[in-house]
């Protein structure tokens, strides 16, 4: 019987054959294993957290190998560029100043290059959207083409071009040698015609908060799962709006913040990334006009 096998009096001989101390000492040894533990976790955190600012901070270009099919996952700095032996310099129609970690760590920027084509370098922040209505509403601007070299930035804010783009019936295009990673593609997938020259990183990665001037550390906010699921079945739903296989985002879900899915040519095409005839002669860039305006 159960009752009999913990019996007061068997229980009493139990503890009277365990050695003086031994108890005291396993408690104190499982006390101290849990404090061990904690600590672990505490520091994790910590080293997450500096990771974390680091990626955030970093504006120095990173040297990466080119994806492959099967090895397309790289380091995500959302203020630089990959750079390496087989990638060259991107050329962004009306724009002659650097391309790389001083373009990328500012708020997109647009520059209008003549010929119906208009440039976007930079960050997608806050208020974006409305920069590049205002550019595109320039008298006389005219634009039917919009070359993009972004590392991302504010989804909210890049699915607003992306529809600015398509309401304007307007191409995409990532040049040759071009990066347009995070929230980048979400803009791209809104062109009619959308090409990506040779060479170009177009990768997608999971949402994720990030801290902004005068608003609670992201860590610190309630950012629940169900918020980051609406974003995501948003920008699943854009896509499909736009022509591009949702599928598309589930390799972004599948990749962590901190690292970049990169989409090989076959996967461009496959995921109707890329309209047809996006490997063609590439487009006609127009001479760097000096003193052109910039947005």
């Amino acid at each position: 019987m159960i009752e009999s096998d913990l019996a007061p009096g068997r229980f009493e001989r139990l503890m009277r054959s365990i050695p003086d101390g031994t108890v005291l000492r396993v408690v104190f040894s499982g006390l101290f294993a849990m404090a061990i533990g904690v600590l672990v976790l505490d520091y994790r955190d910590l080293a997450l957290a500096g990771m974390s600012d680091e990626r955030l901070s970093r504006t120095e270009p990173m040297t990466l190998p080119r994806p492959v099919p099967g090895d397309q996952v790289r380091p995500y700095l959302p203020r630089t560029i990959p750079v390496g032996p087989d990638r060259g310099e991107p050329v962004l129609p009306g724009f002659d100043g650097p391309v790389d970690s001083a373009a990328m760590a500012e708020p997109m920027r647009f520059v209008d290059a003549g010929g119906g084509v208009l440039t976007a370098l930079g960050r997608i922040e806050p208020g974006t959207a409305e920069a590049f209505e205002q550019a595109l509403d320039r008298p006389g601007a005219a634009i039917r083409t919009l070359v993009v070299h972004s590392p991302g930035g504010s989804v909210e804010d890049a699915i607003a071009l992306s529809r600015l783009v398509r309401e304007r019936r307007l191409d995409t295009v990532v040049p040759a040698d071009g990066y347009c990673a995070s929230a980048c593609p979400l803009l791209f997938a809104g062109g009619l015609q959308r090409r990506a020259g040779s060479n170009a990183w177009i990768g997608v990665h999971q949402v994720y908060a990030v801290d902004l001037p005068g608003a609670a550390p992201a860590r610190d906010r309630d950012r629940s799962i169900s918020q980051i699921q609406a974003t995501s079945a948003e920008c699943q739903e854009l896509l499909a709006e736009m022509g591009v296989d949702p599928a598309l985002w589930i390799k972004a879900m599948k990749t962590a913040p901190e690292d970049l899915y990169v989409l090989t040519e076959s996967d461009l095409t496959d995921l109707d990334v890329v309209t047809p005839e996006r490997f063609g002669p590439p487009m006609p860039m127009p001479m760097p006009m000096p003193g052109k305006p910039q947005a």
